[in-house]
C-alpha cells in the first residue's frame, strides 16, 4: 500500500494535521473526512488514486489537529474558511474535493458558494444535513446551551486497550476491525493506564442552528460544479425519503453501490477508485 506523508498547516491560528498521498498526482484532491473520524478514513482509497494529488485534512477538533479555542463552535460553515485556507496555503487556485458524511456536507457547502475554487466534487454517502424546521430553532439553541454548559461533567468513554477502542468503533460504525484500526490509531491517545478519542467532546453536543429545507435547496439549486455522490445501500442509501428527494433533482446523479456508510474503507474502494477515476477523466476532458 502506497504509504502516506504526514503534513502540519497552520491554518486559520490552529495547527491542522493531514495526511498527503501522491504529490505528483495530475489533479489536486482536498479530501474531508466525516464526523468524529480522521483522516485515515482514506487511508483505503487514496492509494488506488495514483493521478491523485490527494491532501486528507483532520478537520478542527479531529484526529491529531488543534481543538478549536473555549469561544469557538464546530459549525459546518466554519470549516469552508479551514478548506479555503488549506487551498491557499498548498498555492492550489482550484481543487476537487472529496468529502465522505459530515466532510460531503461541507464540500457541497463550498460547492455551491466558493465554485470559482471548487473543480468538482465527490461526494461518499452524505450531501446534505438533516433538515429542521424553523419553529424548532428555540429548542434547537436550547439544547446547544444545555449541552455545552453540561460538558464539564461529561467524559468520553475510555478503554484498557487500543483493542477494545477497536471493537467498540467497529460496532457502533459498523465497520470492519481492520477499517475501525485505523481511525483508532490516529484518533487515540494514553490517558495515565487508559486510552481515549482525541476529538474535541463539544464535536458530541447539539449544533446551535440547524439548516432548514428552504436554505438546503438553495445551496443545492446553487451547485454549478460537476458531482460525483456515491451512496451506500447500507448507508444514506438506504433512506427512500433522500433518494425521492435526489430523484427530483434534474441536474445531480447518484449511483447506489454496496455497502455501509464507511464503503470507501471496505472492500468496495477498488470500485470507488475506479469511478472516481473515471469521474475525473471526464471532468478534465470537458
Amino acid at each position: 500500500m502506497t504509504m502516506a506523508l504526514e503534513r502540519t498547516f497552520q491554518l486559520n491560528g490552529y495547527c491542522l494535521a493531514a495526511k498527503e498521498w501522491h504529490a505528483d498526482g495530475q489533479f489536486k484532491v482536498i479530501a474531508l473526512h466525516g464526523w468524529l473520524d480522521n483522516a485515515a478514513s482514506f487511508d483505503v482509497l487514496a492509494p488506488l488514486l495514483p493521478d491523485c494529488h490527494i491532501i486528507a485534512l483532520d478537520l478542527p477538533g479531529h484526529g491529531r489537529s488543534d481543538h478549536k479555542s473555549a469561544q469557538a463552535n464546530y459549525n459546518i460553515w466554519d470549516d469552508l474558511l479551514d478548506v479555503l485556507a488549506l487551498a491557499d496555503a498548498l498555492g492550489w487556485e482550484t481543487f476537487q474535493l472529496f468529502g465522505h458524511s459530515r466532510g460531503a456536507i461541507i464540500a457541497m457547502l463550498l460547492g455551491a458558494t466558493c465554485p470559482e475554487r471548487v473543480a468538482s466534487l465527490l461526494l461518499l454517502d452524505g450531501i446534505w444535513p438533516i433538515a429542521v424546521e424553523a419553529e424548532e430553532a428555540a429548542s434547537q439553541l436550547s439544547r446547544f446551551i444545555q449541552e455545552n454548559r453540561q460538558l464539564k461533567q461529561k467524559k468520553l468513554p475510555d478503554y484498557a486497550t487500543p483493542g477494545d477502542a477497536v471493537l467498540a468503533r467497529s460496532r457502533n460504525a459498523r465497520i470492519s476491525e481492520q477499517a475501525a484500526a485505523l481511525i483508532v490509531e490516529r484518533g487515540l491517545h494514553a490517558q495515565g493506564e487508559r486510552y481515549s478519542w482525541t476529538f474535541d467532546p463539544r464535536l458530541t453536543t447539539a449544533s446551535a442552528f440547524k439548516l432548514t429545507r428552504e436554505h438546503i435547496q438553495s445551496f443545492v439549486t446553487a451547485l454549478s460544479v460537476p458531482v460525483l455522490l456515491l451512496l451506500a445501500e447500507e448507508g444514506m442509501g438506504g433512506y427512500s425519503q433522500l433518494l425521492d428527494e435526489l430523484s427530483a433533482i434534474s441536474s445531480l446523479d447518484y449511483q447506489l453501490l454496496p455497502g455501509s456508510h464507511h464503503f470507501h474503507m471496505e472492500e468496495q474502494a477498488a470500485a470507488i477508485a475506479a469511478l472516481v477515476a473515471a469521474f475525473l477523466a471526464g471532468v478534465n476532458q470537458g
